[in-house]
This record gives C-alpha cells, structure tokens and sequence, in this order.
C-alpha cells in the first residue's frame, strides 16, 4: 500500500436512523452487540492502517470515550465539528490532522471491505488524484451514480433518482492527495460529492475501482437491520490480570528506580504465573511520579521495565505491556492516567479486546482497587502490606 493512514467520517447525524440510535451518532449504532465502527476499525486495522483520523461531530464524546487514542495498537486522532460541515468540510478539516500525502477515506456508515492495494495500484498506475471504490447494484434508484471511462477514470456523477436498473454507485471507500482541496474556493461548509466532486471531473483525475464485495450501508433502518449478516464475528475477548508495580510486585520503598534496589515480594510470580498458564494476559500498571519529580527520568524506568520482564519471562510468564503514569498532579496537573483514575487500565482493555468483567486485579492501595472498579474489573484484590501474595492472603475490595 502507499500509505497506512487513514480517515473515517463518522460524525453523521443519522436522522433517519435516530429511532433506533437516538442515544448515539450513527457510527456507534450497536451490530451484534458492538458499534458498527469497531468493525470498520479493526478492518482497517487488519489491513495495515496504523494512523486513523476520525472525523465527529455529533455526540463524538461518546466515541471518543470508547475508543480513546489507541485502539488495538492503532493511533486515533479526533478532528471534531463544533458545528456541522457536511462530508467535505468535515473531510477539509480531518486533512488538516494527516501526516501522509496521500491516505484513505472510509464513509462512517458503510461496511465495504475492497481491497486496499487495488486502490493503491491505480492510483500509482493512472497517477491519480482520487480513486474511489464503486460497487454494482442491480436498482440504483436510491442511489447517485458514477460513469467511466475504459480507462476507469471517473466522467460524471448523476445525483439520485436519475437512473434505475443496473449501475456503479459511490461504495465510501476513497484513496487520495491528502491536498486534494488545495487552490480550491470552496465554503466551510459542503457537500463531498455535491460540492466538489462532480464539479471536479474535468480538472482532477478521478478514477473508479469496481469491487463485488459485500456491500450494506446502515443509514436506513431496513439495511440496518441486515447488517449483522454482513459482518464478521466480533474477536473473542481477552482476559486480563493487572499487577501494580511498587508495593505489589516488589517491596515497596521510595522511588524505586534502579534494579539493585528492586526486590520481588514472595508469592508474586508464583501468582502472576497461574494466571498466565490459565490464558490471562498480564499487565502492569504503575504511577511513576518521581518522573514529575525529577528523581528519575523516563529512560530510567523503561530500563529498569526492560530488565523486570526478563525477570518475568525467565519464570515462565510474558508480560503483555507495561503501562505507566509519569505525572503528578501537584506538578504537571490533573491526568487521566494516574491512579486511582482508570486511563492505563482503560487503554489495556482498547488496545488489546480485554473484557473487564473476567478480569482481576491486584494492587496494594485504595487507589490501585479504586481504579480497577472504575475501569470495571470483574474482581479486584487489596494485597497485604507484608507476607507472602496468594489469593488466599489478599482482601476481595468490594468498594
């Protein structure tokens, strides 16, 4: 592919779908018990998308709450309408975020898996400016219409209701210059193929890639409701183990930054190895304020991350990630990642599809538990200031 970035316009109001959606944006509208953009994310996650920008609008914080900045290990930046710019305004401003010269774009509302290299291919071989993704329909009377040449470029758009029985419509999937409006006098506001595209046949090199595969948009209660059929099962969800660091995993003692100070507590690879054989995944979550502090830096607690690990693989045990806070709120103010807040546990559960419901946690403060019931940890356990750690010898914190 030319590019692993990518952009989803997902900040439709969906008013013919707000019977059944009122509380949500469209994108969010649940399928199979989860929002219609978590499968359009991980597709473009599995096809090697590292960057999305998701373009929102309408209730966006509820997509923003749900999704975070990394999903599945996939960075998410938001570029927000504070007021409604239809879809090229609000593809205008979400360019303003990219970082390639050229990347994809995916309508919000619609599940169209093409392959992303045939976009690619023709948009190298015919040195376009756009390649849009068009699919077959055997009614188009709903739809507005595409028209190509042999060659596949693109020579006009026919709005709805002008044609009926076969034809190619638009399927939401785009690749193009990420300048694409550069040199162009257009509103703040319009349309994507109303106010720029059709007018921009004859001056930009529009082409038109022809795909069969599955095709549904969502944005009508009667295709919403086939979607499921559709879809691909959602990935099974993971269970977790999470072990705070300083007090749980070793002795506590101040600032722990350096390995000959750090000394595991009895029982604890012990525990964390039972859970890894029964298939958890195991993470750590620590507060690092002495970062803010200055006692120590960043590099000094990966380094000294780097040597725990090993000390964990040689017990038989792979810790999945390491997460973090280098913040004090009386320094480098308010976070959301400092415990007892939920942000290193929120971003475990995003990025790697952990259900919080069979998960456990382990931690050695009112804050490590606090955060573990904000974040909805199934069971939560408060380990003792001294002794060996077992299940038997830790408090189940019920809050």
């Amino acid at each position: 592919m030319t590019t692993c970035e990518a952009i989803v316009l997902a900040g439709g109001l969906g008013t013919r779908l707000r019977p059944l959606v009122s509380d949500r944006p469209k994108p969010m509208a649940e399928i199979n018990g989860r929002p219609f953009l978590a499968y359009l994310l991980d597709d473009l996650i599995s096809r090697g998308i590292t960057r999305i920008i998701l373009s929102v609008g309408y209730r966006h914080e509820v997509i923003r709450d749900f999704f975070g900045k990394l999903y599945r290990g996939c960075e998410l930046v938001y570029a927000v309408e504070d007021t409604p710019l239809g879809t090229g305004g609000a593809l205008c401003l979400a360019l303003g975020l990219a970082r390639s010269a050229e990347l994809f774009v995916v309508n919000g509302d619609t599940w169209f898996p093409v392959s992303l290299d045939l976009l690619s291919d023709t948009c190298i071989r015919q040195q376009a400016d756009m390649v849009i993704a068009l699919h077959p329909v055997d009614d188009a009377s709903r739809y507005g219409t595409i028209q190509l040449a042999p060659d596949g470029r693109i020579t006009s758009f026919l709005e709805k209701n002008s044609t009926t029985g076969p034809a190619l419509i638009n399927g939401g999937v785009y690749l193009m210059k990420s300048d694409i409006f550069s040199h162009e006098e257009l509103p703040l506001k319009f349309s994507l193929e109303t106010g720029f595209l059709e007018k921009a046949t004859t001056r930009k090199r529009l082409f038109g890639v022809v795909s069969d595969a599955p095709f549904i948009d969502i944005g009508i209660p009667e295709t919403y409701s086939k979607a499921a059929r559709f879809l691909p099962p959602a990935p099974v969800k993971k269970k977790a183990l999470f072990l705070d660091r300083d007090g749980t995993i070793n002795v506590e003692k101040n600032y722990v930054f350096r390995k000959e100070d750090f000394e595991f507590r009895d029982g604890i690879l012990e525990l964390a190895r039972s859970y890894y054989q029964q298939g958890y995944l195991i993470f750590v979550i620590t507060n690092q304020a002495g970062i803010a502090r200055g006692y120590y830096t960043a590099g000094d607690v990966e380094k000294l991350h780097a040597w725990m690990e090993e000390q964990f693989r040689e017990y038989g045990i792979e810790l999945t990630k390491i997460y973090y806070c280098p913040h004090h709120p009386d320094l480098t103010g308010p976070c959301s990642c400092r415990k007892p807040a939920p942000g290193m546990i929120l971003d475990a559960i995003r990025e790697y599809d952990v259900d919080p419901e069979s998960s456990v946690l382990f931690g050695d403060k009112i804050s490590d538990v606090e955060a573990g019931i904000s974040a909805r940890i199934g069971t939560n356990y408060l380990v003792r200031e001294t002794g060996t750690i077992t299940v038997k010898n830790v408090t189940l914190y019920k809050g």
